[in-house]
């Protein structure tokens, strides 16, 4: 592994030394930090808002590549990313880098997921890693993992995860795998994104639809259900008992089993819809391929790579 400087690039502020503000519109992932502050990852760096002020991040700041894939806010407050160039770990403002090198399948990790144990997992297109001392354990066919080119890790408790691919999903407890796919009610076998609410249940964001397990029986959602695009690429949870869905033409909502697309919808920065995340404070976060936005209160307050608009 490779410990590099922190900091960023020109104190954070582009080479014009304007204000810093999202690095890219092109949202590929969200965080919402337990202080208040959010993590953004995007087609082109890192960004940091923390109240009004952004802090940027890129490969010339210590990040491992400027396409940030995932990003996770670990319980002791480090940050982790994944890139197409290995993932980072951000401390007491220094980056880590971890890659094929440390024992990783592949330096192309998608997913990272930090299980109540305080593991992490990396989720990459050759299999899933963790940490085992000073190297990374990988975990892939071999070891009973259904599908290696992982997309999405969720994490459903200590050692308890769910694994979507581009081959269906797989649920891991602690000691062997069960795999599922459309045959078993997914909406489709591409998975996009997982969400596991606190009851336990689990959404699944995929190529085809919503699906909903509550450990029994699949539920499927669709566009004859009301949402905007079948294509659904995020999915959240644990906002007032309303599931937020997002899809490549825009956002919707399911609440007691209807699916609905509000008219505040229609305040996003972009249709696209790319990643979601609930803030500490209840707030809604939206990525999108035009932007972010953030949903508190009925009213938007809109990040572009340029600008703020409330």
């Amino acid at each position: 592994m490779a410990a590099l400087a922190a900091g960023c690039s020109s104190g954070g502020a582009p080479v014009d030394d304007a204000a810093p503000s999202l690095p890219n519109d092109w949202v590929t992932s969200i965080a919402a930090d337990p202080d208040g502050s959010l993590w953004v990852g995007t087609n082109d760096g890192l960004g940091h808002l923390d109240g009004d002020s952004w802090t940027v991040y890129r490969a010339t700041d210590g990040l491992p590549n400027d396409l940030v894939n995932s990003v996770t806010v670990a319980d002791d407050g480090s940050v982790w990313v994944g890139t197409n160039y290995g993932a980072g770990r951000l401390e007491s403002g220094g980056w880590t880098r971890y890659g094929i090198e440390d024992g990783l399948p592949s330096n192309w990790v998608n997913s990272i997921a930090v299980d109540d144990g305080g593991t992490v997992w990396l989720g990459t297109i050759f299999g899933l890693s963790r940490p085992n001392g000073e190297e990374w354990e990988t975990i892939d066919a071999d070891d009973g993992l259904p599908t290696t080119r992982v997309i999405w890790v969720a994490s459903a408790g200590t050692e308890e995860l769910w694994i979507g691919s581009n081959g269906g999903l797989s649920h891991f407890d602690g000691t062997a795998w069960t795999a599922y796919s459309s045959s078993d009610g997914l909406p489709g076998d591409w998975i996009n994104a997982i969400d596991v609410d606190a009851d336990g249940v689990v959404w699944v964001a995929a190529r085809g639809g919503l699906g909903r397990f509550d450990g029994t029986e699949w539920t499927s959602y669709t566009t004859a259900d009301g949402l905007p695009g079948e294509w659904v690429t995020a999915v959240s949870t644990g906002i007032d008992g309303i599931v937020w869905v997002g899809t490549t033409e825009g956002l919707a909502q399911l609440t007691d089993g209807e699916i609905t697309v509000p008219a505040i919808a229609q305040g996003l920065p972009n249709t696209s819809v790319t990643a979601l995340a609930p803030g500490s404070d209840g707030a809604l976060w939206v990525g999108t391929k035009g932007g972010l936005g953030r949903l508190a209160d009925g009213e938007w307050t809109i990040y572009t790579a340029s600008t703020t608009e409330p």
